[in-house]
């Protein structure tokens, strides 16, 4: 597997007010944005006003169940609340730290973390769905234990599409759930306000799997019905459990978000909510996006990056600069290869590739070191498992630039002296720079000698959801995949991306379907 790593998001402020609602899924603000915590000097925020995001790519679902992409979560955050979530603070250690949301506390687990009991707070209550809609017996109503309940069993129906239930898979009695409405013995309600998960084996990280959205709380009466079609269709009409709900989602063009006035602050301890509305434009090239942040246009660059003359102008201008965020971001981009297909199902052809590719050509095209470091392996720096480059790096070459000689000696060792001439599949992203890291690995190989390549560009992110996703396409090669931290542990890699058992027909995040019985074995032991 040949991977790359983006160890840090650059995002671009043009007012203090972008500190507003939510932290992203990836961690919250910069060392100069004012959003920490400790001992750090707090800043006066102003409260009111609509916050004007420039944006490059949609979400991927509106339903808290099915989204599984870094800036739905970073959505999710303002608009549907957990048992238990983050704090909004700028330490990077405490980041990671669970603190209640819904419930009262960080939950109790039994010694062997198989059953774990939330108490969920008083007083929260839902507000509007999707465009504002008034949901009659829910709306205004107190969310229960029943709403978690629901919320989880239903990611076990297959109309709802969910992205992860390989993290919620050991709850007791889900394999049984076959539609909507259908319940797991292991999710019970004690009381309205008392949840008890009982686990098949032990799960110590537990807090972290329901801080995820697909834990956010889910009226039955509501979304059952739109669970019970072919297609859940509850992607357009969830409810908000935040301080904001979503007003309008015109998809690849506009989201706003409006006040929730359900929401009481008093029982949240994590958002500020300072600004009355959010207007997010969808759809920006990265550098058109950030300009428009430099112009005055809009207040905050979200999942847009600058890259080029443009990046070099930022980072020589003191004042841009101090506007633009530079922070971890645990996530790593990635070219996978499919181990089923021939001939890439050859181990040989694998290393080849990998000692091939000149990945340092595929960094200066994403703007250089600013935007990142080289991986060696899966996992991102401060991730725990993270190894540096001086303790793995198996296919080292010189300047990280590629040895097309080496790569040759491999084909030729897996039976390809001259070459491979049968057509293979690649397929990358059409938004710049990912249509430049689709040209440089093209040229890497055909200069290895893979002389027949049929290739699909589709929109980012469509070549996740239309190809990387679906193993019936049959993609040999994709060259614009990413992987961000679901919580801060290696397993949240290793378990969706390399464990045989996580390979499904429809939204499979093994993209390149590797199922090693060994290497199940040893995921399965690191996570117990």
């Amino acid at each position: 597997m040949l991977l790359r790593n983006s160890t840090r998001f650059l995002r671009l402020f043009a007012v203090l007010i972008a500190l507003m609602l939510i932290a992203a899924a990836c961690g919250g603000g910069g060392d100069d944005d004012g959003g920490g915590g400790g001992d750090e000097e707090q800043v006066d925020v102003p409260r009111g006003g609509i916050l004007k995001i420039a944006g490059t790519s949609d979400v991927d679902y509106m339903d808290p169940g099915a989204m599984y992409y870094t800036v739905s979560w970073g959505m999710a955050r303002g608009v549907y609340r957990t048992l238990v979530t983050y704090p909004a603070v700028a330490d990077f250690e405490e980041q990671n730290e669970l603190v209640p949301d819904l419930a009262a506390d960080t939950g109790e687990s039994n010694e062997d973390g198989t059953e774990w009991t939330y108490t969920i707070k008083d007083g929260i209550r839902y507000g509007p769905a999707i465009n504002g809609e008034e949901v009659s017996g829910v709306t205004g109503e107190e969310i229960v234990c029943e709403d978690f309940k629901y919320a989880l069993e239903r990611l076990f129906v297959p109309a709802v599409g969910a992205g992860y239930t390989n993290y919620y898979d050991i709850i007791e009695g889900v394999d049984q759930i076959e539609k909507a409405g259908d319940e797991a013995s292991g999710i019970t309600c004690e009381d309205e306000k008392t949840i008890k998960f009982t686990l098949t084996e032990p799960a110590g990280d537990w807090g972290f799997r329901v801080a995820m959205p697909a834990a956010a709380p889910v009226p039955k009466a509501h979304a059952m019905p739109f669970d019970s079609k072919k297609d859940s269709d509850y992607d357009n009409n969830a409810v908000a459990s935040g301080p904001y709900y979503i007003s309008e989602w015109k998809p690849g063009e506009l989201i706003t978000l409006d006040r929730n006035e359900e929401w009481d602050p008093d029982t949240d301890d994590v958002r500020e909510a300072y600004v009355d509305g959010v207007e997010w434009k969808l759809g920006f090239d990265n550098d058109v996006g950030v300009n428009k942040v430099i112009d005055g246009e809009y207040h905050y660059a979200l999942d847009v990056a600058p890259t080029g003359a443009l990046l070099e102008r930022i980072l020589n201008d003191p004042e841009l600069k101090q506007r633009m965020v530079n922070e971890p971001s645990l996530c790593t981009r990635y070219i996978y290869l499919n181990a089923t297909q021939e001939p890439f199902d050859d181990i040989k052809v694998r290393e080849a590739i990998n000692f091939g590719i000149d990945r340092a050509n595929i960094k200066r095209l994403q703007g250089g070191p600013a935007t990142g470091d080289l991986a060696t392996s899966a996992l991102p720096p401060g991730l725990t498992g993270y190894l540096s480059p001086d303790e793995y790096n198996p296919f080292e070459t010189p300047d990280m630039a590629g040895d097309i000689d080496r790569a040759k000696e491999l084909l030729a060792e897996a039976g390809y002296p001259d070459g491979y001439d049968e057509e293979i599949f690649v397929v990358g992203a059409s938004d710049p720079p990912h249509d430049k890291y689709f040209e440089s690995v093209r040229k890497d190989l055909e200069e290895m000698g893979f002389t027949n390549i049929r290739s699909k560009l589709p929109a980012f992110p469509n070549q996740y959801t239309q190809f990387y996703s679906i193993p019936a396409k049959e993609v040999d090669i994709g060259t614009s995949a990413g992987w961000c931290k679901d919580y801060n542990d290696g397993f949240t890699f290793l378990d969706p991306l390399f464990h045989g058992d996580n390979i499904r027909e429809e939204g499979n995040y093994n993209y390149s379907e590797l199922d090693d019985p060994a290497l199940n074995d040893l995921i399965d032991e690191a996570a117990s």
